[in-house]
């Protein structure tokens, strides 16, 4: 219980106590000695006993209910246990599942973007480097040396363009081709035949593009426009290309790129000496003759179509007649194309070729052949095409007057006739020869000779 002491006043007042004779205290003694009682308020005091059969939380350490009965003046907290219910998932595991989803969104969405950029930028660069396969539209002027093998298809000189560096995409390249062949022949009702393409080896430029190629190598195609030219014996290639290219078949720059640099596959030409000192190497072996071309025709075609008949009109006889005079073809070609600069006429062949074979055999002697055509086959055909140093450098080369023996090359493209007469020579003992100005020979012997015969052109020449 409480102590109620504190409801008493602590200081107390005295008293005075009356006793009996008969020694008790009588009842007002009694009152005296013992105070009235203080009224002491009173207070509600409150007890419940429940049992709410909720199971022991043995996480707390409060000690066994034991039956014990407690008493407060206020209320007791008591735990409460809440049933148990299903829950709600906090804020931050939400928030984070949250943050996950969407990072997992993100990424998702990263990878795509990264895709397709990556196949956006590859898909560009493949298609870039086509077009430019096709179009050559960055490509340099640089020269590639490109063999074509016999019976080669377009598919199978793609493959070989791809090896050379030409192409790029070589798979797509035939898709194009195949594509472009199918919508060109689409309404035919007959299919044409498949290209047909000239071995060989060709040295065409980068910026050529896959069409250039294919139409490099490719056999002219037959139309109906033909145009037919005559060229005479004695031109040197520069008139040829010239005529062609005026009647328009091809043009100059196009044949001179093609006879500098195709190496053609006829046997002969790999007798010619690769010499800087020559103009061209094949000068002297576009046999004049009259032929036949189709309109805007290939250079390769129509230098191939001289070759094959300066390879026609050599046969094994005149083969044998080189070994005889000791001399190779390349050297007869010389003679011939000097003989046919120098002589009239036909007739007069035979007499130039006995004083050029005379002069070589005896070049003790006389050394240097001292013929003018060799010199004015730089100065009236070369040097106009060519810079001035270079001419005046070639025209040293082929100055019979100056350079001992044969020029380095033949001064023009000798036909038939003259080709004999440097095979078959007349047996002559002249080493000496000149024309008036109609055309008449004059032969000599001997210097003396020789000057003699000058001052009768001279004569002849002054009427």
């Amino acid at each position: 219980m409480n102590n109620d002491n504190n409801n008493f006043n602590s200081k107390k007042e005295p008293f005075k106590v009356n006793i009996e004779d008969d020694g008790f205290l009588n009842a007002d003694a009694l009152d005296q000695i013992i105070p009235a009682p203080v009224e002491i308020p009173k207070k509600k005091f409150e007890v419940r006993i429940e049992d709410d059969n909720l199971p022991l939380d043995f996480d707390d350490h409060t000690p066994p209910y034991k039956g014990e009965v407690y008493f407060s003046n206020r209320k007791p907290q008591r735990k409460t246990i809440q049933p148990q219910q299903p829950s709600a998932p906090s804020k931050n595991k939400v928030s984070s599942k949250q943050n996950v989803r969407k990072k997992a969104f993100n990424s998702v969405v990263a990878v795509f973007c990264l895709v397709v950029i990556i196949f956006t930028t590859t898909f560009s660069a493949i298609a870039i480097t086509f077009i430019n396969d096709v179009l050559a539209l960055s490509r340099s002027e640089e020269t590639v040396k490109v063999t074509i093998p016999q019976n080669s298809t377009t598919e199978s000189i793609i493959e070989i363009l791809s090896d050379e560096g030409l192409v790029k995409q070589k798979t797509l390249c035939k898709v194009y081709f195949n594509l472009v062949d199918f919508l060109k022949n689409i309404n035919k009702e007959k299919k044409p035949s498949a290209p047909v393409y000239l071995s060989g080896v060709y040295y065409v430029q980068k910026n050529m593009g896959l069409e250039g190629y294919l139409n490099e190598f490719k056999e002219t195609q037959k139309t109906a426009d033909t145009i037919t030219l005559v060229f005479p014996e004695g031109w040197s290639i520069y008139q040829i290309f010239n005529k062609i290219e005026e009647f328009g078949v091809c043009s100059k720059e196009a044949l001179l790129a093609s006879i500098r640099g195709t190496d053609f596959e006829h046997e002969f030409i790999n007798d010619i000496p690769d010499s800087r000192e020559r103009t061209f190497k094949l000068e002297g072996y576009l046999y004049p003759d009259t032929y036949e071309f189709y309109e805007k025709s290939d250079a390769n075609t129509i230098i191939r179509k001289f070759l094959e008949r300066s390879e026609d009109i050599w046969d094994e006889e005149d083969e044998a007649r080189c070994v005889e005079l000791g001399l190779t073809r390349d050297e007869i070609i010389i003679i011939a194309s000097i003989i046919q600069r120098e002589a009239a006429d036909e007739d007069q062949m035979g007499l130039v070729s006995s004083v050029i074979h005379n002069r070589l055999k005896n070049s003790v002697s006389w050394p240097l052949l001292g013929c003018d055509s060799t010199a004015n086959y730089i100065s009236y055909y070369v040097a106009p095409n060519v810079s001035t140093s270079e001419a005046i450098t070639l025209e040293n080369n082929y100055d019979t007057y100056v350079q001992p023996g044969l020029p380095p090359g033949p001064i023009c493209n000798p036909g038939s006739a003259a080709i004999h007469a440097a095979l078959y020579p007349d047996d002559t003992d002249y080493y000496y020869f000149r024309h008036d100005k109609y055309g008449k020979i004059y032969m000599a012997r001997t210097q003396s000779e020789h000057d003699a015969n000058g001052r009768e052109v001279l004569r002849v020449n002054s009427r």
